[in-house]
C-alpha cells in the first residue's frame, strides 16, 4: 500500500462514518421540526378555542347585563305602583268600597306589668 492509496482509504471510511452519521442528523432536525410545528399547531389551536369561549362569555355577559336592566326598569314600575297603592286616599277609597266605616270610640287594653309574665 502507498501513501495515496492509505489516505484514499481514510478519506473513504471518514466518508462512510459520516455519513452513518448524517442521517441521524437528519431525523433529529426532522423530528425536531415536526415537534416544532405540532408545538406551534397545538398553541394556535389552543388560542383560537380560549380566544372563542371568551367572545362567547362576553355575548352571554352583554345578554344577562340588558335582561338586568330590563328587571330593573319593571322593578322601579312595580315601586311606583306599590307607593300608589299604600297611599291614604287609595286605601280609604278601597276600605268605603268594602263596607268598612271609621272606628267612632276607640278602646285601650292595658297590660298587666311585664313582672308578672316573667314569674312562674
Amino acid at each position: 500500500m502507498t501513501v495515496i492509496s492509505l489516505a484514499h482509504s481514510n478519506i473513504i471510511r471518514l466518508q462512510a462514518h459520516a455519513s452513518c452519521r448524517y442521517p441521524k442528523k437528519v431525523k433529529t432536525k426532522k423530528l425536531l421540526v415536526m415537534f416544532l410545528i405540532f408545538a406551534i399547531g397545538l398553541f394556535g389551536l389552543t388560542y383560537v378555542l380560549q380566544v372563542n369561549s371568551i367572545t362567547s362569555n362576553g355575548y352571554k355577559i352583554r345578554s344577562l347585563k340588558n335582561q338586568l336592566s330590563e328587571l330593573d326598569d319593571q322593578n322601579k314600575v312595580l315601586q311606583v305602583s306599590i307607593s300608589d297603592l299604600k297611599s291614604i286616599n287609595v286605601l280609604q277609597i278601597k276600605s268605603e268600597s268594602f263596607g268598612m266605616m271609621k272606628a267612632q270610640e276607640v278602646e285601650y287594653l292595658a297590660l298587666p306589668p311585664a313582672d308578672v309574665a316573667m314569674t312562674r
